[in-house]
């Protein structure tokens, strides 16, 4: 049988225990705990409720410290020269300090490390509208409805941070400048191309309209890049795998900025979800019979309130106006 260091329940005292923590967890991050050292690792967090807190508290320390240059993070993972008791004590040292000195930049501010920006600006719009605007470096970024941004231009990088929202993208060349779109622990690179980039909470759909870009996703430690060009799309969701990017009609699903909403085969309930992006008071259902029906038509978005009309045109049902100040779309 294969020797685990150190093998569960050897742990007695409570430094112990934080060396046998940060040994299955360094492992686990490392990617190199096989299915035994897997099972005895659960075996070990299942015998003693102090494995579990002291593992976890290992777990949300390294989450903080994930944030500090890899270089650094990796050399405090990837010292397998030294004893493992010393390199256990090593690398719970070096995640203190990482975390100490994310702290740290957390309070002294990003220009402590990195240069100050050429232009920097954020942009937003409300529910319901959409908004143009063209970077000094001519790229231009049309946003959807309810939609936040940070843009950050420097010497040999453009970066655009999206926090909510939706953005068609329309990038300016510049090989020496890459245009880099992060979206939560997803990230979108290119240097001139159009695609449009939607955020949801921690999903992020990408879809290219001209061009070819980089999509990559996780902790640098594990991430996955995959490349798409033209007509390809690609959604992902927080602590998923990346999936492959597949075939769609990017003109249907960029057709927002043109004023429309463009549904083929979709369910009702989706139509719905999707309306109330846009409308100022949302739209619901209550039959769920009506939810699953499957409808196709384009609806119109510039004045978003105007669809309430224009729905059963494409769809059997009516829109109904309780006292309670809600829309509810019920059977026709």
């Amino acid at each position: 049988m294969r020797r685990t260091d150190p093998s569960p329940g050897a742990a007695r005292t409570p430094q112990a225990v934080r060396d046998q923590a940060v040994h299955w967890f360094s492992r686990e991050r490392l990617g190199v705990l096989d299915e035994q050292e897997r099972q005895a690792r659960d075996a070990w967090l299942a015998a003693d409720p102090e494995h579990e807190r002291q593992y976890r508290s290992i777990e949300a320390l390294w989450r903080v410290a994930d944030s500090l240059p890899r270089e650094e993070s990796r050399a405090i993972l990837e010292r397998t020269e030294e004893a493992p008791a010393t390199r256990r004590r090593r690398f719970a040292a070096g995640l203190a300090a990482a975390c100490a000195l994310t702290l740290a930049v957390g309070v002294l501010g990003p220009r402590l490390w990195a240069p100050e920006a050429e232009f920097s600006q954020l942009l937003a719009t409300a529910k319901g509208e959409r908004n143009r605007f063209v970077l000094p470096d001519g790229s231009l970024l049309e946003l959807n409805t309810d939609t936040r941004a940070r843009v950050a231009l420097y010497a040999d990088r453009r970066e655009v941070e999206l926090t909510a929202g939706e953005i068609l993208f329309t990038v300016s060349p510049d090989a020496a400048r890459p245009f880099i779109v992060e979206a939560g622990e997803s990230q979108v690179r290119v240097t001139g191309t159009r695609f449009n980039v939607r955020r949801e909470g921690a999903t992020v759909a990408l879809a290219v309209e001209e061009g070819s870009v980089a999509f990559s996703a996780g902790s640098w430690w594990n991430r996955t890049t995959r490349a798409l060009t033209a007509g390809y799309v690609l959604r992902h969701a927080q602590g998923e795998p990346l999936a492959a990017p597949h075939q769609e009609n990017v003109a249907a699903i960029t057709a927002w900025q043109r004023g429309r909403l463009v549904f083929r085969d979709t369910p009702l309930s989706q139509v719905v979800a999707e309306l109330n992006r846009y409308l100022r008071e949302p739209l619901r259902i209550d039959d769920r019979t009506l939810a699953q029906l499957r409808v196709a038509g384009t609806l119109p978005i510039d004045e978003p309130e105007s669809v309430l009309a224009v729905l059963p045109r494409i769809a059997p049902v009516i829109v109904l106006y309780p006292a309670d100040g809600s829309r509810v779309l019920a059977p026709r």
